[in-house]
């Protein structure tokens, strides 16, 4: 058995404040090769709501972004500031590669984390439970398996101290697939699921038809995804509701070098996105009086320009806004940052957050969020 070290990049990280490379312990047995690697990540914030956050939204909206629905609306009492520190972020992944006799590589990729945990408290041992984050094998041109979704561009993603960044404004889902790249164009079948508006919400999970995704990375400057996917209710949770429509949307995204500095962006829009686009902003339909689904049109964009002060220093500036006909009828945030790498795989950082919404019947709300993380990769 020999274990050596590889520097891999990080891009499939999200929302994490690390430069682009991090350690890894890799190990060769015969054929296949072995590699483990993560990040341990602290994030201390304090935040600022115009009401307190309702039950339904904690631990998860107070632990990071998680978008316009995690931003309370003002009900006069005059807000109220939390101060969190957690580690949930924290993440763990091994991978594998073997070499094959017919010359193919056979990949399989998982990894965890400790986000959005429904168990542990802060009451004494701050204990939570691992979550599946990414499960998958890749042989040839195929991937089987949860992975992040074909429609969203994980490049595009700026680099914040905030578990996503700008939310409200990005496509970010991560879901079961089947997956076929050859050069530049992908094509997927994609877990489908349903979400209608309602009283309560009415979550339907009997639709026939998986979602489609086609891609195209132009180059690392522009990269196109097409969403078309079936809204379906079966006379299930929606209240007696027996419908399907097509719905689905277009995404442009890149990176835009400018030097040492790049811009980031991300534009976003169609009908029926529903969870595709941020995380959830707007519910996948609405059912009219006729009892049919009627799609809720949506359209996003976010741009992030990240400046470098040296070889150690580097800003984001990132700006995110949503605009839908669903009951959050627009939103909006901005990021600033500050990221220090004394050394390759450590950084510390501070960001400022202000995120706003507003509902279609006038009703707002808003967060101002001040955060430090410290994160060192292995």
């Amino acid at each position: 058995m020999k274990i050596k070290t590889l520097e891999l990049c990080a891009v499939a990280m999200l929302g994490i404040s690390v430069p682009a490379l991090s350690s890894a312990a890799s190990i060769e047995l015969g054929d296949t090769t072995l590699t483990l690697g993560g990040y341990l990540k602290l994030d201390a914030m304090v935040s600022d709501y115009e009401a307190r956050p309702s039950a339904s939204l904690e631990p998860l909206g107070r632990d990071y972004y998680v978008g316009p629905r995690g931003i309370p609306l003002d009900d006069g009492s005059g807000g109220v500031t939390l101060t969190d520190f957690h580690v949930k972020q924290s993440r763990l992944w091994i991978k594998s590669a073997t070499k094959l006799s017919n010359g193919e590589t056979l990949g399989t990729h998982l990894e965890l984390d400790f986000q959005n945990s429904g168990q542990g408290n802060e009451t004494i041992s701050h204990s939570y439970s691992p979550r599946l984050r990414q499960a998958f094998l890749t042989y040839g041109n195929w991937l089987f398996g949860q992975a992040w979704s074909t429609f969203q561009n994980v490049g595009a993603l700026p680099e914040t101290l905030d578990f996503i960044g700008p939310t409200e404004s990005t496509v970010f889902i991560r879901q079961p697939m089947i997956r076929y790249t050859t050069g530049r164009f992908q094509l997927a079948v994609e877990n489908p699921e349903t979400r209608l508006a309602g009283e309560p919400v009415a979550t339907t999970d009997d639709n026939r038809i998986p979602d489609f995704v086609a891609r195209f990375n132009v180059s690392e400057s522009l990269v196109v995804a097409a969403l078309a996917r079936s809204l379906e209710s079966q006379d299930g949770p929606a209240g007696g509701v027996e419908d399907s429509t097509i719905a689905g949307g277009l995404s442009v995204s890149g990176k835009v070098k400018l030097g040492r500095d790049d811009i980031k962006y991300m534009v976003t829009a169609g009908t029926g996105l529903g969870r595709y686009l941020g995380v959830l902003a707007n519910l996948d339909a609405n059912v009219d009086g006729n009892g049919e689904i009627d799609p809720i049109d949506s359209v996003a964009a976010f741009v992030a320009y990240r400046h470098f002060w040296n070889d150690k220093a580097r800003s984001s500036l990132v700006l995110g806004t949503f605009d839908g006909d669903g009951d959050i009828e627009t939103a909006s945030s901005v990021h600033l940052n500050y990221l220090y790498s004394p050394v390759k795989a450590l950084t510390y950082g501070v960001e400022f957050i202000h995120a706003l919404r507003e509902n279609a019947d006038g009703s707002e709300g808003s967060m101002n969020r001040l955060q430090f993380s410290a994160k060192l990769g292995f």
